[in-house]
């Protein structure tokens, strides 16, 4: 009988192990799946400071300033490569699947849309990930807040919610411009 327990126990402590290792294999079906991937830390910064998802958008940023609809972005010379627009907090309430999906908008100096990212979320990842391989987040690019507001999209097959909530996302940060 303690051979038994041992071994059942053994057993449960690998099947554990696996799950923590893969966590890809997360079912999508309830929001406490203890192995479902969550990333809601804050932002993270270069050496300049700089949200690295801003850099992401503006590779060569190395100075930011900060106003109250946007963050714009300064090259090394000084010169404006754009700005950036985070939909939080015009967007806390709007839910995907399992939750909130803000993003980060990038636009160039003259106001277009040149990238929307998506930022640390509580999403599920399968459905965050069919989004993005989607190339639903390049909807946008090309065109003007004016636009981009009237733009009819449609939501991705197999991840309606996490896409319709990107979507709405999209439109409150550009509505507060």
């Amino acid at each position: 009988m303690k051979k038994l327990i041992v071994l059942t126990l053994m057993a449960l402590l690998a099947a554990g192990s696996t799950y923590a290792q893969h966590p890809q294999q997360h079912c999508g079906r309830h929001h406490n799946c203890p192995h479902a991937q969550r990333t809601t830390s804050g932002p993270q910064v270069n050496a300049d400071g700089i949200d690295l998802m801003i850099v992401k958008a503006f590779p060569t940023a190395k100075k930011v300033n900060k106003t109250e609809k946007w963050t714009e972005v300064y090259d090394v010379k000084g010169a404006l490569l754009g700005y950036a627009v985070y939909s939080k907090p015009a967007s806390d309430g709007i839910k995907g699947y399992n939750g909130e999906t803000p993003v980060l908008i990038a636009l160039t100096a003259k106001k277009k849309i040149s990238g929307v990212y998506a930022l640390p979320n509580s999403e599920t990842p399968r459905f965050a990930q069919h989004v993005q391989e989607s190339g639903f987040y390049d909807t946008w690019n090309g065109l003007s807040i004016k636009k981009a507001l009237k733009k009819k999209v449609d939501t991705v097959s197999g991840a309606t919610f996490t896409s319709r909530a990107v979507c709405q996302s999209v439109i409150a940060a550009l509505e507060k411009l």
